[in-house]
């Protein structure tokens, strides 16, 4: 990994980034084109990015946005004046010419996303989710109403949010929800005022850089290529890049938002930052934004939480593991199996595909042991990052005590046990399978960075590891 970070430091190449084009299908391996950087003649200049521009129209339908000064071209020419609307009438123009600075510092909406907001929201969530509660609750005195009630935001900042805000309200909930839990944490490690805002504030905007990524690559369900993949995973660097250069906002905020996927042993994206190159600040928002996507979907949220947590040694601080462990244990749900059941014919399917998966991903790595010296440096680095997180995978598939039952026997197990414990499987299993669709989403990201001869090397790894559970969903279907 050490070697790749070396060549690159990014999963997606290093660079400062324009947002404008995060949805460039071309060949370069950064989906973005470059600002201009200043010289003794010229200044920055700055891109609109058309699908950022289209969620701004769509909230005009129902907002007042105005330009908050007046908007210029990177030439000095007046595109709008301090006051005009922003609408539907000046997308085309603005599209038109780049600008002198970026369009969101230039722009506001008019009653836009109020912070009093935030702690009725806060109050809901708190209400619906028994973890939320219980996270909070570790931690002495703690209330998270008070850190939102708190809270003072630039007007660049609310009108930002508000643009985020005005796809769906799940996404003002999802933020509020992901600052309670982040600040939890925060209130752990740090009492520092200033600290607990900054915090809040990156928890709130973590996710802007989607509104500069194709709405089609977004939408649930929808099976992407590895090159949307790339893009959906720049949406940390486009974000951080637009909060960089905010009033209100600025390079503390964006390192931290940066980070809110990444993982302490490196699997994470966009960086693969690893160990203490990553911030606490930055792992606070990690463990938030999955455990708030986690409270999003399904049900038994505090088990599921506990399994997330703990199943894959190494990617969590353990001060945080340990603080959602306690707050699980809070949960009303946590203890709770699924009164339907589950059906032990699919999680056989599972248990087994997964088993073969990982058998012959060892296989293929001892295969490839002595063929390793002919590899360029890159490469090697990542079959190793590769390896180790396949052997982590299988020590956490080997805590459902499933891994050495045969085939044969492995129908008689599931059936003789309980519901809670078939429930614990299904999370450890789907945890699993998600991680494995992680590692893969990586690896063809990562693939990219690399000549033709070496890249074919690495989806074969891909294609190798797709092989057993392919095989094993077939013959379920034929049984």
């Amino acid at each position: 990994m050490a070697a790749i970070q070396k060549k690159t430091g990014f999963i997606v190449a290093r660079g400062e980034v324009s947002p404008r084009h995060a949805e460039d299908q071309g060949s370069a391996p950064l989906p973005f084109r470059r600002r201009r950087a200043c010289t003794e003649n010229t200044c920055p200049v700055s891109d609109v990015n058309p699908h950022y521009l289209d969620h701004v129209v769509k909230l005009s339908e129902t907002s007042d946005i105005e330009a908050s000064e007046d908007i210029v071209s990177g030439t000095g020419m007046k595109l709008l004046a301090k006051g005009a609307k922003i609408d539907a009438r000046a997308r085309e123009r603005l599209l038109e010419f780049r600008l002198n600075k970026p369009l969101e510092n230039m722009m506001r909406v008019v009653g836009g996303t109020d912070p009093a907001l935030f702690h009725p929201l806060a109050e809901q969530l708190l209400a619906r989710h028994g973890l939320l509660r219980g996270i909070c609750a570790t931690v002495p005195e703690f209330d998270p109403i008070a850190v939102l009630r708190a809270l003072e935001l630039s007007d660049n900042v609310r009108s930002l949010l508000s643009v985020y805000a005005g796809q769906a309200t799940s996404k003002l909930e999802h933020a509020v929800g992901v600052a309670v839990i982040t600040s939890a944490l925060g209130g752990s490690v740090s009492a520092n005022p200033a600290d607990a805002s900054a915090l809040a504030v990156a928890a709130l905007t973590h996710d802007v850089g989607e509104l500069y990524i194709d709405p089609a690559f977004l939408r649930r369900g929808v099976k992407l290529t590895s090159r949307q993949w790339k893009h959906v995973a720049t949406h940390p660097i486009v974000g951080s890049h637009v909060l960089g250069a905010m009033p209100g906002a600025g390079p503390r905020i964006a390192s931290v938002v940066m980070a809110h996927h990444e993982r302490l042993d490196g699997c994470g994206y966009p960086q693969g930052t690893l160990g203490t190159s990553l911030s606490m600040a930055g792992q606070m928002l990690a463990v938030a934004e999955m455990l708030m996507g986690l409270m999003e979907s399904g049900t038994h949220h505090g088990r599921r939480a506990a399994v997330a947590m703990r199943l894959v040694p190494g990617e969590f601080h353990r001060r945080f593991i340990d603080r959602v462990m306690q707050g699980a244990r809070e949960d009303d749900e946590t203890g709770a199996a699924d009164p339907k059941g589950l059906d032990v014919h699919s999680l056989e399917t599972r248990v087994s595909g997964l088993a073969a998966t990982l058998a012959h991903m060892r296989d293929e790595h001892h295969a490839l042991e002595p063929q390793l010296a002919r590899f360029s440096a890159p490469l090697r680095a990542l079959v190793a990052h590769a390896s180790a997180r396949w052997d982590r995978i299988g020590i956490a598939f080997s805590s459902t005590g499933l891994d050495g039952v045969a085939d044969e026997r492995l129908h008689a197990v599931l059936s003789a046990m309980s519901a809670s414990e078939l429930d614990e499987v299904d999370i450890v299993l789907r945890e699993l399978e998600w991680r494995i669709g992680e590692l893969e989403r990586a690896l063809q990201i990562r693939s990219e960075l690399f000549g033709p001869e070496d890249a074919r090397r690495v989806n074969d790894l891909i294609e190798q590891a797709r092989q057993p559970m392919l095989l094993a969903a077939m013959a379920a279907a034929a049984s």
